[in-house]
Order: structure tokens, then sequence, then C-alpha cells
């Protein structure tokens, strides 16, 4: 019984610890969300949850190297956790290894078929290689999936403008800027107007 009880406060006070942390990120305060996920995993340092959002609170603050540490982790403790394999990928294209960044984003598509993110990042892999079809449908497929993501808009548009096809390009830019989306404000008014 004693050993319960002990187990029990353990695993609250690594809760308490990882609740405390998502809320310093949730107010950008990443180094103190670190600090908590920290102790969250001292206690309990298998939690895939608290490992992920360290990673991301690293990653925040330019700390790659550390958030890689903390992803690779995750997935060698859940290997289909598509969050860590998703950041995984967001990091390739920061480092120009765009063929890894596309990998990434298959195998999440094969984990799930519905993250538009995914499809977002296989875009931005495919763009980048100079495979302008392939980038065109796999952003399609993302705004599909959700058509809100300003962001999947705004790369089309650039896709299209590469590929001479200025009237899909504005149209695109003209959606990702009624989203918000600063950069195809800027865009649109150069080559839309």
């Amino acid at each position: 019984m004693k050993k319960y009880i002990i187990f029990f406060l353990l695993f609250s006070c690594a809760s308490e610890e990882s609740r405390l942390g998502d809320s310093y990120y949730q107010n950008k305060n990443y180094e103190k969300a670190i600090e908590y996920y920290t102790e969250s995993l001292k206690l309990k340092p298998n939690d895939t949850q608290s490992l992920y959002r360290r990673g991301r609170s690293y990653e925040e603050i330019n700390q790659f190297e550390k958030a890689l540490k903390d992803y690779n982790k995750v997935i060698s403790l859940d290997k289909n956790n598509v969050n860590a394999i998703l950041s995984l990928g967001i990091n390739s294209l920061r480092e120009k290894k765009y063929i890894d960044a596309e990998l990434y984003a298959k195998k999440v598509i094969k984990i799930n078929p519905d993250l538009h993110d995914a499809y977002f990042i296989l875009g931005r892999s495919h763009q980048y290689q100079g495979m302008f079809s392939e980038a065109v449908k796999s952003y399609q497929t993302s705004i599909s999936l959700n058509s809100n993501f300003s962001e999947s808009y705004y790369y089309l548009g650039l896709v299209y403008l590469k590929l001479k096809n200025d009237k899909n390009a504005c149209k695109n830019f003209s959606i990702s800027a009624s989203l918000n989306n600063a950069e195809a404000k800027k865009i649109q008014k150069r080559y839309c107007y």
C-alpha cells in the first residue's frame, strides 16, 4: 500500500510540474516552461508529452540541438508520435535537408493522412527540391484539409509564380492575405495590382 501511495504522489507531482510548464509555454515564458518540464521529467522520465513540449520550448528559444534530442527521445518511446515527427520535418526544412523533410512528412501521412501540416511540409520539401508539380499537389491537399491555413495558400502562390502562372499565384496570395498573412499582403501588392 505504501508503494502505491508513493507512486501516486510522484505521478501527481509530475503532472503538476507538467501543467505549470504548459502554462509558462502558453505565456511564451519558454525558459520557465523548460524548468518545469525538466522537473516533471525527473519524476516521470518517459513522459512523451513533457518531452515533446520541452522540445518545442527549446525550439522557441533557438536551442535546436536540445529540441532535436527531445524529439528523438519521444520517437524512441513512441515511433508513431506525429507531433515529434512533424517537428523533425520542420527542423529538416530549417537545415535545408529537404529529402529528410520529405521522408518525415510522408511518414506522418502514412500514420495519419488527414493532417494538413504533413502535406504542407511535404509541399515545402518538394518546392525546395524544384519538384513544383508535386508541391502544387501537396499544398492543394493541405488546403483541402484546412482551408484556413494561410501558409499553404502563400507557398502555393509562390510555386505558381515560379511556374509563371500569375493568375493562380495572385488568387492564392489574395486568399492568404485575407487570412492575415503579412507576407502574402506584401507580395500581392508587388505582383498582383
